[in-house]
């Protein structure tokens, strides 16, 4: 049945049930619930739902019925449940642990809703230590969660069958063996193939079997009913991600060691200093084609005028506009954003309005080598890895102190740290003379760093070099031997000329640096409240919006 209007729905709300309420005494019930997962078998169709108080059921629709009902139901969907039955869960595929099980008839209504006061997922996550002593053999499913320390490649049978093997470690330095199969193994599997090379990998399994395996205690996934969140904004996820960030950084262990031991996992060692070319800051701007390069600089200039993060649609993490903004930016609109109030939030990306909304960082930079200094722009996985902090928790720590309007202390301090940084000129920066360049990695490895510096950052065996300047002219006082040996012509890539500093302050406040030219428009508008953290004075707009 189609789903009814919102007016029906919030009389609905008046006689709402709770999961816990559901037995068989009635015929009819109808409760306001979260889809937090959903799959289909050729004879039926499953969810599991949760409630605002965070109770789970899951819930059953017969093959007839798919047709009927498939387009009405999400995952992440928040929905009203009217005229459903309510009946013993005896499924053999059991996902959480309720002894009734909720049932579609055809004249069942889903009404969509707005507003969720509960948990998004329920989570309760079982420590590894827990796991490890087979605590959780007995239970229906656990949730686990954890940073990626190693994975294999994913093997393929003969019969089709896929398999995963990884390590996941918790807060507590535990680590236990996970096991996913077939599409669970893909969509792993994708995910490193997507995001390579990747560092950092924050991985819940939701609903996982807990199975012995060579007499060791093992993760692995439910036939149907485990979710993989891989890297995901989830607010239980992002406390435990702070936690491991701050033991990470207890320990002393490099921000940008990889994290993942495994073949399919690219290394940053050979991604910076072989696979990536080496530039000096003064090279970028003449170079005249598409190409990521690795530089190696410090951060001078945080420069706080522009802002340190922006509100981002929780499903896609593009940055959101506000529907006068969209107008403006998008060639088709649809009817649903032009019925939209003026001051709505929309996804350029999802293409339909923004209900919600996470902080992602966005810190623009001013870092300088030996040869000049250029703009940066740093993104939020990298800020995250740098400081410690997501820009939720600090943003939510702001509110809570009535402090909007302040920068935070923790990027501040990100001054005078020395990195490497693996950027890209992109289309937008040749096409339009723009000299903001986006930060693709960041590497702070003090032996990468080594190895960079040592061949001058870019790559060559040149040793023993002294250059002096004089006028315009620059000569070479000291060659090392195989330099001599190559001829008396010297390639200006070889060539390292410290910039003369009013150059440098001359270019911070000209048309290729950030003071000059935005990349990117601020999100206003009643709805987003206390999101933009940049000064109104020094807004710019571009004709450009990319985040």
């Amino acid at each position: 049945m189609s789903s009814e209007n919102k007016s029906v729905g919030e009389s609905q709300c008046l006689s709402l049930s709770f999961i816990d309420d559901l037995n068989p005494s009635k015929d009819m019930w109808t409760i306001k619930c979260r889809i937090i997962r959903k799959w289909i078998q050729p004879f039926r169709m499953d969810l599991v739902l949760i409630d605002k108080k965070g109770r789970k059921i899951q819930a059953g629709i017969k093959a007839p019925l798919i047709p009927v009902f498939i387009s009405q139901l999400h995952e992440d969907e928040v929905v009203i449940l009217s005229r459903f039955g309510v009946g013993e869960n005896n499924d053999t595929y059991k996902v959480v642990n309720h002894g009734y099980k909720i049932n579609f008839y055809r004249c069942t209504v889903v009404t969509l809703a707005s507003g969720w006061e509960g948990v998004d997922y329920g989570f309760n996550f079982m420590a590894h230590s827990e796991i490890l002593k087979g605590e959780g053999k007995n239970l229906v499913t656990v949730d686990v969660a954890g940073i990626v320390v190693s994975c294999g490649d994913m093997e393929v049978f003969p019969n089709e069958r896929k398999r995963m093997n990884f390590d996941l470690q918790d807060v507590q330095g535990e680590v236990v063996r996970c096991t996913l199969w077939n599409g669970y193994a893909q969509q792993f599997n994708d995910f490193l193939t997507q995001n390579n090379p990747i560092e950092n990998v924050m991985a819940v399994i939701q609903h996982a079997k807990i199975k012995l395996w060579q007499g060791q205690y093992t993760v692995q996934n439910d036939k149907f009913g485990t979710r993989l969140f891989l890297n995901e904004e989830i607010h239980e996820v992002n406390e435990l991600r702070r936690r491991l960030l701050v033991k990470h950084f207890e320990v002393g262990a490099s921000s940008s060691q990889t994290i993942l031991s495994s073949q399919s996992v690219f290394p940053v060692r050979q991604e910076f200093l072989i696979d990536t070319p080496k530039k000096h800051v003064d090279e970028i701007i003449e170079i005249e084609s598409v190409m990521s390069c690795v530089v190696v600089a410090t951060i001078k200039i945080v420069q706080e005028n522009y802002g340190w993060f922006y509100p981002a649609c929780r499903n896609c993490n593009k940055k959101v506009l506000t529907k006068t903004e969209y107008l403006q930016y998008a060639k088709i609109i649809s009817d649903e954003v032009m019925n939209l109030s003026p001051t709505s939030l929309v996804c350029p990306k999802c293409d339909k309005e923004c209900t919600s909304i996470t902080i992602k960082f966005k810190v623009h930079l001013r870092v300088q080598d030996e040869t000049g200094s250029i703009s940066f722009v740093m993104f939020d996985k990298d800020v995250t890895k740098l400081i410690g902090s997501t820009a939720s928790d600090i943003r939510e720590r702001q509110v809570k102190a009535n402090d909007t309007e302040s920068f935070p202390h923790e990027i501040s301090r990100l001054v005078e740290k020395k990195l490497a940084f693996k950027i890209e000129v992109s289309d937008y920066n040749l096409n339009h003379d723009y000299h903001v360049y986006t930060i693709q990695k960041l590497c702070d490895d003090p032996d990468i760093l080594a190895e960079l510096v040592a061949g001058n950052g870019n790559g060559l065996e040149v040793v023993d070099e002294v250059f002096s300047q004089e006028g315009s002219e620059i000569k070479v006082e000291r060659l090392s031997e195989s330099s001599q040996m190559a001829g008396a012509a010297i390639s200006k890539d070889v060539v390292s000329v410290t910039a003369d500093s009013s150059v440098v302050e001359a270019e911070k406040d000209s048309g290729t640096s950030p003071n000059g030219k935005r990349s990117l428009q601020d999100v206003e508008g009643q709805n987003i409240g206390e999101l933009s953290s940049s000064s109104k004075n020094n807004r710019k707009r571009s004709s450009r919006v990319k985040t």
